[in-house]
């Protein structure tokens, strides 16, 4: 037998394995209901908050770091660092993630409820607070959150159309905390802990009940023919100038191959276009030929430049129509740091490389464009962008039908990257009850219906053209409406409730030192 202390980081080396296994690709989403159960059944034994910060870190350290390895290629590959540096960066970025876990993790013992149910409800509600200030401090970083591991669970998955993405991963930990609050009663508090069970059962059958119902809603609007193209053009060689007209040529006979099977929107990933697009006149007039020639709409993503005392640059999105040529664009709102533009450059100047390509830094664009055609309207996000519900739902408040998502993984090879891209994704379609086309240069392309079923997809790194019938939205959600409404109660749930317990404390610190 284990001794008690070393039991205590065992069970948080098993949770980081659980919580790895539980990921796309290679998981299954199940092992999240019992994934955290290890961790939280060590907090039990905690000897202080003190102790239990470090077992969510230690957690925390071994998962992130090995479900984001991918990182580590994108750095060395394309970043040009070496493999030391790299590897140390994705270290810090791993450290930084779990301070989210090693806080959960010492608020839940420092401040949780004596009543069992209390306790259980409070794991689940400061979780998704965490994972809700996760997704936008410090510009952010909502990978791996919960949730995401139930993508292919098409009735649980429902509930992302009341609460978001963050009411899943509150369920999610509540069973995973009435499972551990069980074991470590044990068999002569059974029934306290058949209670807190009794709960959890209720709460997952309650979403899942909700989630059949919604399934079986039948789907209206207007119909379209769209396709999503996959060059698979090799990073490598995508800004060589001696294979830009090769690229141009692969993605017009794709284009043409789209247009044959009569698509209306045809849609071709992040910088397909390898030029500065608004500043080549001859690429913007083979673009308009090609879209005429087609009779088809085309979205393009290209580099674009501002012209002043010093050009600035964007990541943008080009609208083609077959009449006018080039009538609206898009600039990517939400850059990636050290990938678009490196932050706090004159002291990370060692990671000057990672930025590579046609151009130096981007620029953020400031306006969430509304694209136009003559049988619908739609946002664009442009990879990682798709990951914020908030600017997704924007769209959909500002009347979008649909939703095209445009991105590059080439930079993360054959990893688990693309597929855990691809099921954030899924979230943002039953958030707003909205289709989703996502064209990737190396993959997953993809079209989505409302209900997070991956109508069509492509194998990665081979060229393709998926297409596929869509229908404009035809109802609003009840998160398109209100959005992260549950993620900001749990916010200030958890804030109010904190700061009592920690007044009272202070209080009665105060009283007994007063006598």
């Amino acid at each position: 037998m284990l001794r008690s202390g070393a039991c205590k980081w065992a069970c948080a080396g098993l949770s980081a394995l659980g919580l790895f296994w539980s990921f796309p690709p290679g998981g299954s989403g199940v092992l999240a209901f019992v994934a955290l159960v290890p961790l939280l059944y060590g907090l039990e034994r905690a000897s202080g908050p003190g102790e239990a910060f470090r077992l969510g870190m230690v957690t925390g350290l071994l998962f992130y770091t090995a479900n984001l390895y991918w990182l580590n290629y994108a750095m060395i590959s394309f970043g040009g660092l070496p493999w030391l540096v790299g590897f140390s960066l994705l270290v810090l970025l791993s450290l930084y993630v779990s301070l989210y876990l090693g806080a959960f993790c010492f608020l839940w013992v420092r401040l949780r409820p004596q009543n069992l149910l209390g306790r259980i409800l409070w794991a689940g509600v400061l979780w998704a607070a965490l994972e809700f200030v996760r997704t936008y401090l410090l510009t952010g970083f909502p990978w791996t959150f919960l949730a995401y591991t139930q993508f292919d669970n098409l009735s649980f998955l429902q509930l992302a159309s009341l609460g978001g993405l963050y009411g899943l991963s509150l369920i999610i930990v509540w069973v995973n905390a009435a499972l551990a609050s069980a074991i470590h009663l044990g068999p002569a508090q059974w029934r306290r802990g058949a209670v807190g069970l009794l709960s959890a059962v209720l709460a997952l059958g309650v979403a899942l009940l909700y989630g059949r119902s919604e399934l079986g809603q039948p789907q209206a609007g207007t119909p379209l023919k769209v396709a999503a193209l996959q060059g698979n053009i090799d990073q490598w060689v995508k800004w060589d100038p001696a294979y830009q007209q090769a690229t141009m040529k692969t993605y017009g006979e794709l284009t043409e191959a789209a247009a044959s099977q009569k698509a209306h929107l045809i849609v071709w990933p992040e910088t397909a276009v390898p030029f500065v697009l608004g500043a080549d006149l001859q690429a913007q007039v083979m673009l308009g030929n090609l879209a005429r020639s087609t009779g088809s709409y085309l979205l393009v993503g290209s580099p674009d430049v501002r012209s002043g005392s010093e050009p600035l640059f964007f990541n943008s999105a080009f609208l083609v129509t077959p009449r006018q040529g080039i009538v609206q664009k898009y600039d990517k709102v939400h850059l990636v740091p050290f990938g678009e533009y490196v932050p706090l450059r004159k002291i990370l100047f060692f990671v000057d490389k990672m930025v590579r390509g046609a151009v130096g830094d981007f620029q953020a664009g400031t306006e969430y464009t509304l694209f136009r055609t003559s049988e619908g309207q739609f946002g664009v996000t442009i990879s990682y962008e798709v990951y914020f519900p908030a600017q997704v739902r924007r769209y959909f408040q500002k009347g979008a039908d649909f939703l095209v998502n445009i991105t590059n993984d080439a930079w993360y090879g054959r990893s688990a990257a693309p597929y855990q891209h691809l099921a954030m994704a899924v979230f943002r379609a039953v958030e707003n009850g909205a289709y989703v086309v996502r064209a990737a240069n190396t993959g997953i392309s993809a079209i989505i219906d409302p209900q997070g079923r991956v109508l069509e997809e492509s194998e990665i790194f081979v060229p393709a053209v998926v297409t596929g019938e869509i229908r404009n939205r035809s109802r609003q959600t009840f998160y398109t409406q209100f959005g992260d409404l549950l993620a900001g109660l749990c916010l200030a749930g958890s804030a109010i409730y904190g700061g009592g317990k920690i007044g009272i404390s202070l209080v009665r610190l105060l009283h007994s030192t007063s006598r």
